[in-house]
């Protein structure tokens, strides 16, 4: 049976599809100029005022200089490994964390749950912060990029209320059938939690990928700068991020000198934005469906 939609209806409709194709075309545009200025000549550039949004002439330079320079393949892989690791440590620990916190019988339930619900809403501060993490000699070295933000206070709540959310009766009918406390755990709550540990895992790899201030303030040493810092230094200094690369070897002579003539610094400037954000972009369509669920499920029950 099909419901007939009155003339005011199909209207409302067709008028509410084109605003939501309207918007989409203008979160579209921004991302189409970076990609378009990043292969378009200098020349046609200045042609077009600095605008260009379908370049009639495309060149790759930009591209083959970042990446023959080789500072921006090294913080991707530096980068893919901070992402993969340290999101890894944050689920385990903060799923476990709020397994165990959910647990209302637990001794010490309340004060425990106290001591997360003080580290969500007071941080320790920058100085202090940054003393203990050199007494533990993790300044400078890849673990500081991934300890520290092994456990979350905010991503252990969430886990923690999800978890009071499911029905005991599944876990009691486990428990009857003969499974054990891991058991309920593995084949009960941990496929039920999916959605939760995709939503949550997608916030924290994307946090992992666009930080840059964990390398400013605690890994200076340039064998371990992520691409985000990366694209900070190119974007503030491009000048000085354009003549580093010629001296590390992507140099006139390896891409031809009508390289640097064809290419500007706001070429170079907007290729580093597409390398760096492509990435994360790809991976993102794929845990989407599971946004919703994951992050209403946590507020379902308090």
């Amino acid at each position: 049976m099909t419901i007939r939609m009155t003339l005011g209806e199909k209207v409302y409709q067709v008028g509410a599809h084109l605003i939501v194709v309207l918007v989409a075309l203008v979160c579209l545009v921004p991302f189409i100029y970076v990609v378009s200025i990043s292969i378009t000549p200098i020349r046609e550039l200045n042609l077009r005022g600095g605008y260009v949004l379908i370049p009639n002439h495309i060149t790759w330079a930009a591209y083959k200089l970042i990446i023959g320079q080789g500072t921006i393949p090294h913080a991707l892989m530096i980068t893919v490994a901070r992402v993969l690791v340290g999101t890894l440590l944050h689920l385990i620990i903060s799923s476990a964390a709020g397994y165990a916190l959910s647990k209302t019988h637990l001794p010490g339930y309340r004060f425990f749950v106290l001591l997360v619900l003080i580290a969500f809403l007071f941080g320790p501060g920058l100085i202090p912060y940054y003393l203990l993490l050199r007494s533990l000699h993790m300044v400078n070295t890849f673990w500081v990029m991934v300890i520290p933000g092994a456990a979350g206070a905010w991503s252990i709540l969430i886990f923690r209320q999800f978890f009071l959310a499911l029905p005991p009766e599944l876990e009691e009918a486990a428990i009857i059938d003969g499974a054990s406390a891991l058991g309920v755990l593995w084949r009960i709550t941990l496929p039920l939690s999916l959605p939760v540990f995709a939503a949550l895992g997608m916030f924290t790899a994307v946090g992992y990928w666009n930080d840059f201030l964990t390398n400013v303030i605690f890994v200076p040493k340039s064998s371990l700068h992520t691409i985000a810092f990366v694209l900070q230094q190119a974007l503030t200094s491009m000048e000085r991020f354009s003549s580093g690369a010629q001296q590390a070897g992507a140099d006139a002579d390896a891409l031809g000198p009508e390289v640097w003539e064809a290419i500007p610094s706001q070429a170079m400037k907007m290729a580093t934005v597409v390398v760096a954000t492509v990435p994360i972009l790809l991976v993102y369509p794929f845990l989407q469906k599971h946004f919703a669920a994951g992050m209403l499920g946590g507020a379902v029950k308090g």
